[in-house]
């Protein structure tokens, strides 16, 4: 059974909301045999977007392997090139299946620099092209050390000819870390952060999802569950699940209010969590990007916000990066990542201080 407002699985083909652009941006640049990196927030889409790519190039006839891994248990150097060389060893296994010759890799025998070189190497021997998908990429910077840096993939990767890697996280600025201010892999990857949705677009899904299950839901209530996620696809089915689940045709703002509240006592718990693991000036410096505070070195907001000073308004700033709660866009301005997490500060958390 198919339910509406799913939030549990990728979406695909006619299910995706927007993502166009970036869609068209990520399976044009494998198409052009480069690689790319997939930048955004956790469950902003970013697997869909690949999915579809995908999807788009194999229905142009792209004739290439695809090998998927996922990070998000990696970190040490051993935990990661135990899956890097079981990964090859049962790549070079599905091209021996599918060639007149017998084809295998001994990687036992393969050091862990060589190992890097794998994917090339099969895909030189096999005469076909390899697409590595790569989720949760910037948990490798957990185990840089003076023996092995990510300038040693970039050293080998760069050189792969037959081989495209898709590299994807949810830890925006550590992702940023690696490809804009290291600027590694620069010259064989593209990087693409995720932009939320757009509003009339989320609006005008909501009205017409409602209408497919016979269900009303009025323009202002769906501005309104828009607003509550910032735009989160993932928030917003979410939302709407709750209101659907409600024996009522009419979706009003007391239905939609319900939702909201069963949805902050979902998550509420990691919200405080989060809260708990930070010092009481890097939650005056979180108040005041909730505020929407863009000048925090000037002396009236350091004295309101009981900041310090500019010295410390540099580590803050730093350290709440470092946490994932924040990030900063092109333009230098602070946002909360998790939009939910900035309307339960906005409306629960700083709203009892």
């Amino acid at each position: 059974m198919i339910l509406p407002f799913g939030y549990d699985k990728v979406a695909a083909g006619s299910g995706i909301l927007g993502r166009r652009s970036e869609i068209d941006i990520v399976a044009s640049t494998l198409a052009s045999g480069k690689s790319i990196a997939v930048i955004g927030a956790p469950r902003s889409g970013k697997e869909t977007i690949v999915s579809e790519a995908l999807s788009r190039l194999r229905a142009r006839g792209e004739k290439s392997i695809l090998c998927q891994m996922d990070f998000f248990n990696i970190r040490t150097k051993e935990d990661f090139f135990a899956l890097w060389k079981k990964t090859m060893k049962e790549i070079s296994g599905e091209v021996s299946r599918n060639s007149l010759l017998p084809y295998d890799i001994d990687t036992e025998f393969v050091s862990d620099r060589q190992s890097l070189d794998l994917p090339q190497i099969i895909a030189e021997e096999a005469s076909t092209a390899i697409i590595i998908y790569i989720k949760q990429f910037q948990n490798l910077l957990t185990f840089e050390d003076e023996t092995f840096r990510l300038e040693d993939f970039d050293r080998s990767w760069s050189k792969h000819s037959r081989v495209r890697y898709i590299m994807t996280g949810s830890y925006i600025n550590s992702m940023k870390y690696i490809f804009e201010e290291r600027r590694l892999f620069y010259s064989m990857a593209r990087a693409l952060e995720i932009k939320p949705l757009d509003k009339r677009e989320v609006c005008e899904y909501i009205t017409a999802a409602f209408l497919n299950v016979g269900r009303v839901i009025e323009a202002e209530e769906a501005l309104e569950i828009y607003e509550i996620a910032s735009g989160s696809i993932w928030y917003v089915n979410q939302i709407c699940s709750f209101c659907y689940a409600m024996p009522a045709g009419y979706v009003n703002r007391k239905i939609v209010n319900q939702a909201r509240d069963c949805l902050l006592a979902i998550h509420s718990p990691r919200f405080l969590q989060t809260m708990l693991d930070l010092t009481s000036n890097q939650i005056n410096f979180l108040r005041a990007v909730v505020d929407g505070v863009q000048k925090f070195s000037s002396s009236e907001i350091m004295e309101k916000y009981r900041l310090n000073s500019s010295a410390n308004v540099f580590r803050l700033k730093d350290a709440l990066q470092k946490k994932e709660v924040i990030t900063f866009t092109s333009e230098d301005d602070a946002i909360v990542i998790d939009p939910l997490f900035e309307y339960w500060l906005r409306n629960c958390y700083f709203a009892q201080i």
